[in-house]
């Protein structure tokens, strides 16, 4: 009787043993994951860029102008009936620019908020 005793116990204590090691791999692969996973989103918020509202100030009129007369080429003094519109379409807020340099017309969509392009004509 003793012996189916100890017998048991060595059975269980084997079976705990072996559990035991299972968990313990499970635990490190579980680490392991999660340290990888860590690093993969430290690296993708390392490159994303904050909101330009967090960054500098709101681009103006004047800041919109200024873009679209570099991006063509020109002085304020060369363009003719310059006008700047500011609209919301479609949840972007947005600048149009208009002006004209003899017959040539230029138009203009700027994002209000980071100074993009997002638009560009020029035409009679």
């Amino acid at each position: 009787m003793k012996l189916l005793a100890i017998m048991l116990s060595l059975l269980l204590l084997t079976g705990c043993a072996s559990t035991m090691a299972k968990l313990d791999a499970a635990e490190e692969a579980v680490e392991s994951r999660l340290e990888i996973a860590e690093d993969a989103v430290e690296a993708k918020a390392g490159s994303i860029t904050p909101a330009p509202a967090e960054t500098a100030a709101l681009t103006t009129e004047e800041d919109a102008a200024a873009i679209a007369l570099e991006h063509a080429g020109l002085t304020p003094e060369q363009a003719e009936g310059l006008r700047v519109r500011y609209e919301i379409d479609d949840g972007v807020p947005e600048y149009d620019v208009d002006f004209r340099v003899g017959l040539t017309e230029y138009e203009y969509t700027i994002h209000a908020e980071t100074g993009e392009i997002l638009s560009f004509e020029m035409g009679d």
